[in-house]
């Protein structure tokens, strides 16, 4: 399959400090390692390094999605002892150049899903 990956203008740069994943009021991820991606005419995004989500609440869902500019995109249902958030998480395994540094890094979105900074 040959994949056609447009260009546009996003930056993906390191986030400074440390940031969090609250899903349904529990912290299910902290990092000093995720990228902020910013693309034209989107919310701003953070993915996060897979070693820094709790195990064990992550189920990978056969959604999939298509971007242009970034490739496509595999999710997964965040599952903990109190909530379900369905495909509230993405990654792409095979990313278009353009996005590179966020290959398997994980991305958060969802009305339980809350992410908050803090100094290291």
């Amino acid at each position: 399959m040959t994949r056609q990956c447009l260009d546009k203008d996003i930056k993906i740069t390191p986030v400074e400090g440390r940031v969090h994943v609250i899903f349904d009021d529990a912290e299910i991820a902290s990092s000093i390692n995720a990228m902020h991606l910013d693309e034209p005419g989107c919310p701003r995004r953070v993915y996060f390094p897979r070693a820094d989500i709790q195990p064990g609440i992550l189920e990978e869902s056969e959604t999939r999605t298509t971007c242009p500019y970034k490739g496509e995109a595999s999710y997964c249902t965040i599952k903990t002892l109190t909530a379900t958030g369905v495909d509230q998480v993405w990654y792409y395994p095979d990313p278009c150049p353009l996005v590179e540094p966020i290959r398997d890094m994980l991305a958060f979105w969802g009305d339980r899903i809350e992410i908050r900074y803090s100094a290291v």
